[in-house]
């Protein structure tokens, strides 16, 4: 496994935060609210400057319903198996009338 860098897993755990409270149209006082922590916390994580503890992980894990393991990982396969369907792709060759 490869090695990496502390300020590379907050960025993952910064955006994965930030894509899933968007996702439920929350703010971050929403997801405050519901994880029991600070506004200023949530802030704090989605500009990669916190460095949470377990406990905290776990509260917004469970206040967006996914596995902490989930906040951590790439984008892609945080949502390989999600069963939410993608949009068409565009073509973009000219169509012929």
């Amino acid at each position: 496994m490869r090695r990496r860098k502390p300020a590379h897993t907050r960025r993952l755990l910064a955006r994965n935060i930030r894509r899933l409270r968007l996702q439920r149209n929350w703010s971050q006082d929403d997801l405050a609210d519901a994880a029991g922590v600070r506004q200023a916390l949530v802030s704090a994580l989605e500009v990669s400057t916190a460095n949470p503890t377990l406990e905290t992980l776990d509260k917004v894990a469970i206040a967006l319903d996914v596995e902490v393991a989930d906040l951590l990982m790439p984008t892609a396969k945080v949502f390989a198996g999600s069963s939410r369907r993608r949009p068409p792709a565009r073509s973009h060759g000219r169509s012929v009338a």
